[in-house]
């Protein structure tokens, strides 16, 4: 109990919130985005939302309040810096440092509060809403790629091959683009917008096979701008996935999907 006694006359009720709320976020913006990358076994970051962080500061803040207000000794012993803050040095016993400290906080704080509530108010300028480009002009590098798991007339080199395919994509694909390729996975509904429907014969099937491993490696980040890269939540493989799985999988999506990949055009 004096052990205790002696580390709340070092730190206040009052502090003690400070540092709570200063230690959970950091927290939840630093130390869980690393631990799920590290459980994930991705490079990649993985940010928490920001929908759900603030969700966690205010449980966080009601917690705090909740015990602050159990009793009064708490209540005063929370207001104590608060109300020494505010009436200053009446005493004359404060050193210089806390003097000049008081005053850069009574200037600082209002100016801080100040742009935050501007910022959030002020007329903002946007530049006109562009026409979103569903397939976007393929790199270079992935416009002569070609299936090495395909024969020249298009068929399945092995069966083997497409097996392997078949069991990449559902355990790597399926949960967003569904078992069948329908775009309706398990996890579909938690997106904006819906994973894409294989099965459309406007989707895959109008492009070539370089095009899919393009997109399956580099994902919605590695979309241009033009593409508006936030409206896809395809994450990027290509530190996941080896190529030659890109490519079985791309065999097994044709396959499961029921359609053919639009082959590429040949110059006379």
């Amino acid at each position: 109990m004096a052990r205790q006694k002696r580390f709340r006359a070092r730190l206040p009720l009052f502090w003690s919130a400070v540092v709570t709320i200063v230690v959970v976020y950091l927290i939840l913006v630093l130390g869980t985005p690393l631990l799920t990358t590290l459980m994930v076994g991705t490079e990649r970051w993985i940010p928490m939302p920001r929908t759900l962080l603030i969700m966690f500061i205010i449980v966080v803040l009601v917690g705090i309040v909740t015990h602050v207000t159990t009793t009064d000794k708490r209540i005063e012993e929370f207001k104590g810096p608060v109300l020494s803050f505010l009436r200053g040095d009446q005493d004359g016993k404060w050193p210089a440092w806390a003097r000049w400290g008081r005053l850069a906080g009574l200037i600082v704080l209002p100016i801080l509060l100040g742009g935050f509530v501007y910022t959030q108010t002020k007329p903002s300028v946007t530049s006109p809403t562009a026409l979103r480009i569903q397939h976007p002009t393929i790199p270079g590098a992935f416009e002569k790629a070609s299936n090495p798991f395909r024969n020249p007339d298009g068929t399945v080199k092995e069966i083997k091959v497409l097996e392997e395919g078949r069991v990449l994509y559902q355990k790597n694909c399926r949960p967003c683009h569904g078992t069948t390729a329908g775009g309706d996975g398990p996890m579909a509904r938690g997106f904006r917008l819906r994973p894409i429907n294989f099965r459309d014969p406007g989707t895959i099937a109008t492009l070539v096979e370089g095009y899919l491993v393009w997109r399956i490696k580099e994902g919605g980040p590695g979309l241009p701008p033009v593409s508006s890269p936030a409206d896809s939540a395809m994450p990027s493989w290509k530190e996941e996935l080896k190529d030659e799985e890109v490519w079985k999988i791309i065999l097994a999506e044709y396959e499961t999907a029921g359609v053919e990949p639009r082959k590429p055009e040949k110059l006379e």
